[in-house]
């Protein structure tokens, strides 16, 4: 009977914590918004820890172009 309660008790913090995990991460820009006129423009989004990723259009699609941490250092990746 304990090891069901404890094992019912792992499961649903574990599904807390992926809930929690799930709602920092910022969503890439709406589809059909990177267009030929805004080639090259970035877009910053914020999320909850403070941080930040910047997007920039490029041929028609978003790609992740800077992860920024909750200081406002940021690492390029394209």
């Amino acid at each position: 009977m304990k090891i069901r309660k404890m094992k019912g008790k792992a499961m649903g913090l574990l599904a807390l914590a992926m809930m929690g995990a799930a709602g920092t991460v910022a969503a890439i820009p709406a589809p059909g918004t990177c267009t030929a006129a805004n080639q090259g423009q970035r877009v910053t989004e914020s999320y909850s820890g403070g941080g930040s990723r910047i997007y920039q259009c490029d041929s028609g699609v978003w790609l992740l172009y800077a992860i920024c941490d909750n200081r406002g250092r940021c690492t390029v990746v394209i």
